[in-house]
């Protein structure tokens, strides 16, 4: 136990002494020294790049002067082919500190005099600079032309005498500053790094040392006195935090209990869909034996196929059979495709479905309905329609769905529009828009959702279940794809289905 102790007490020291290296009063100076290095490198730089510009810019006046001057006077020698004095001039010209190296050339180029000082070589380019003047005689004849090559080892030279003179200077600055500001910053740095040594205690959790500094004037004190707040505050957190422990283990338990609650009611409702399921799956084939006889001979009956009932009423009375165990299975059929889609057992039977012949059909077998209810309907689908690939029973069963919902929400005299296409995607989607009685917000949703209607008060008008949108939907989530609603109530409902771009099959051209 008290090897333990030890070793967090050396831990401690060795942080405090870490953060003692890095203190403030270190900090400032070294900011402080560098900035004033940094700022006297530059602007020793600045002076001297400004200095070398200056230099280098009255060598180049000086020597464009010079190569005039001394050009103009190598005109009348040159007039009169005297090009010994040509070459005494030059050797004179060279003398000067400047220049190292002197040529003349006539008018055809060929050199007439040369001078090169030994340490100049007309090949180098660096540190030397080449001017040229044309000489002019006194008749207007270009006669020749000066080239004068000068050395720049000169101004090179006084810019780094410059540039080692500010440097010096800038490095005494240096040290001056230094030694200053290190006194200045011990008189802060002293009470700061006490309050400094009792804010590291506390946040190591000694939360009862004393802070030191208090009740002066000065931003120390201030800082002082906002640490004594900090460490009363922080007394008050750690009992609160003991406090939130102990909630917090009571409340873990009880999300322990809660979960395993909740774990239990998530597997018996699984357990009870799946026996709903199951059930709506066995009662659909339980009862459809049964009344695909009561069909059957419902039928037979209507057709007389063994002499006539007698009674009238009796012909009403199974007509009235026949439609009622139409609409069962109809329901039955239905509920047993909403069993197996929500089992994931439904299998779609893949084949080429052409649209149009879709189209045809699914308004054929609405054609009763639209001429009884005086509806008008239109088509839209280009002749070269691509295929869909796609179960046609199903395909037939969404298309009916949403043309009998068009009919049965869509007052007398109102209009229907069925339109396919395919978009820059590829997608083909085919759409159902009426302008009936329309849906609201609420309505579309409760449209898609199985047992109910949007117009519970105009659907009791007519028959339904609440299956058809529902079940429609489910199936386009089968092919890929999706089915979208939009409807304003009073405005009418369009329902567009939307295919994707995999299963459209281009028809071939007949050659």
């Amino acid at each position: 136990m008290g090897s333990a102790k030890q070793v967090n007490e050396t831990a401690m020291q060795q942080k405090r002494t870490r953060v003692s290296g890095t203190s403030i009063r270190n900090r400032i100076v070294i900011t402080v020294l560098v900035t004033v290095v940094v700022v006297s490198l530059l602007g020793t730089a600045l002076s001297g790049r400004e200095n070398a510009a200056r230099l280098m810019s009255g060598l180049e006046a000086e020597s464009q002067v010079l190569t005039s001057v001394f050009g103009d006077t190598l005109s009348d020698p040159l007039w009169d082919y005297d090009y010994n004095m040509v070459q005494q001039r030059l050797e004179h010209l060279v003398d000067t500190r400047a220049i190292v190296g002197a040529r003349v050339f006539d008018s055809r180029g060929n050199k007439l005099a040369e001078v090169l000082t030994d340490r100049f070589d007309p090949e180098a380019t660096a540190d030397y600079l080449v001017f040229d003047h044309s000489i002019i005689a006194e008749s207007g004849e270009w006669v020749g032309t000066l080239f004068l090559w000068v050395s720049t080892a000169g101004v090179s030279a006084e810019v780094w005498s410059a540039i080692r003179y500010d440097a010096a200077t800038a490095g005494i600055l240096a040290v001056i500053t230094a030694i200053v500001v290190f006194a200045g910053v011990n008189l802060i740095s002293g009470p700061l790094s006490r309050v400094a040594d009792a804010m590291i205690r506390i946040g190591e959790g000694a939360l009862e040392t004393e802070v030191p500094e208090r009740g002066r004037d000065g931003e120390v004190s201030r800082m002082a006195d906002a640490l004594e707040q900090l460490r009363l505050k922080s007394l008050r957190v750690e009992q609160a935090e003991r406090d939130l422990r102990r909630a917090n283990a009571h409340l873990e338990q009880r999300v322990s209990e809660r979960t395993v609650e909740l774990e239990t009611a998530r597997e018996q409702a699984v357990e009870a869909n799946r026996a709903k399921t199951e059930f709506l799956a066995n009662m659909s084939h339980d009862l459809r034996t049964p009344l695909n006889a009561i069909l059957g001979f419902s039928e037979i009956m209507r057709a007389g196929a063994f002499g006539p009932l007698g009674d009238p009423r009796y012909e009403e009375y199974v007509e009235d059979i026949h439609h009622s165990g139409s609409l069962l299975i109809s329901l039955i059929n239905d509920l047993l495709d909403i069993s197996k889609v929500e089992a994931g057992k439904y299998e779609l039977t893949e084949e080429v479905v052409d649209i149009r012949a879709l189209i045809h059909n699914a308004l054929r077998q609405i054609a009763t309905a639209v001429e009884g209810a005086a509806l008008t309907v239109a088509t839209h689908v280009p002749a070269d329609m691509p295929a869909l690939r796609g179960d046609g029973r199903v395909l037939t069963q969404i298309l009916n769905n949403l043309l009998s919902n068009s009919v049965k929400f869509t007052p007398r005299g109102g209009h229907i529009d069925v339109s396919a296409w395919t978009d820059h995607q590829g997608q083909l989607h085919i759409r159902v828009a009426d302008n009936g009685i329309g849906m609201t917000r609420e309505g579309v949703t409760k449209a898609l959702r199985p047992f109910e209607q949007a117009h519970n008060a105009r659907a009791r008008e007519h028959n339904g279940t609440g299956l058809g949108l529902h079940l429609c939907d489910n199936f386009m989530k089968l092919f890929g794809g999706s089915l979208e609603i939009k409807s304003e109530e009073g405005g009418g409902t369009t329902v567009t289905v939307a295919f994707p771009a995999e299963r459209a099959i281009e028809k071939r051209r007949s050659a």
